[in-house]
């Protein structure tokens, strides 16, 4: 796939200090090994080619595991020199894309996606982003996204309790190599202060119903090793 993929790596994972002690979030480990492990080997038969972890907090400890862990396609470290949220640290890491179109995601979730299909309907939408939005019946952990009838997205809410069907960000983005440009330098975050000025401006959405996970909470972990090998199969 003629794509590099982003993966933000550097969260602290506070909430999980009790199941990571002071290893980053995305090395906890889900059926003997780290949970980053699976998402790679899952992008890998997707097509990815060419990962960049964007990493800050203990980046050494990735950049030690990766360095020799998946010989046939090219693992690059971004790191931080400071936290940058999410939209910093792609920024931080545009320097090694090579691609003109790019997926960037968050490392600590997982969706089953057809990536080439998300890349497709970027593509064929002229669209400057697309961000995958997974189905949820009922929701009060998660702020949801609202799309019209030729899925550009319209609007982003904030958490609030329903029972009805939502659409919640999976954390995956596809967006153009122009986008980097309208980035601004420093810390920020790419959902809060990038994304809600993209609205009308060739910001879609794709719907995925399919499971979605997020090692967040210990709670959230806890499901993740139970049915995350199963979701890989």
């Amino acid at each position: 796939m003629n794509a590099d993929f982003l993966l933000l790596c550097g969260g602290l994972g506070t909430r999980l200090r009790s199941v990571t002690g002071d290893a980053p979030k995305v090395m906890a480990e889900v059926q003997g090994e780290p949970f980053l492990d699976f998402l790679i080997r899952y992008l890998m038969r997707q097509g990815a080619r060419r990962i960049i972890l964007c990493a800050g907090y203990r980046a050494e400890s990735l950049a030690g595991h990766y360095r020799d862990k998946f010989r046939e396609i090219e693992v690059l470290m971004s790191i931080e020199p400071e936290p940058l949220g999410t939209g910093g640290a792609f920024k931080n890491a545009s320097a090694l894309v090579k691609s003109e179109l790019v997926f960037g995601l968050n490392g600590d979730c997982f969706t089953p996606l057809d990536y080439p299909a998300m890349l497709a309907a970027h593509h064929n939408k002229g669209a400057l982003i697309t961000l995958a939005g997974v189905r949820v019946e009922g929701n009060q952990d998660f702020g949801t996204i609202v799309m019209n009838e030729r899925d550009e997205i319209t609007e982003f809410k904030e958490k609030f309790v329903t029972k009805d069907v939502q659409y919640i960000s999976a954390g995956i983005y596809c967006f153009n190599r122009e986008l980097f440009a309208m980035m601004p330098q420093g810390k920020f975050s790419i959902e809060y202060d990038l994304f809600p000025g993209l609205i009308g401006k060739g910001f879609y959405g794709v719907k995925v119903d399919a499971p979605f996970i997020d090692i967040g909470t210990p709670e959230r972990f806890e499901w993740a090793k139970k049915n995350l090998g199963s979701m890989l199969k």
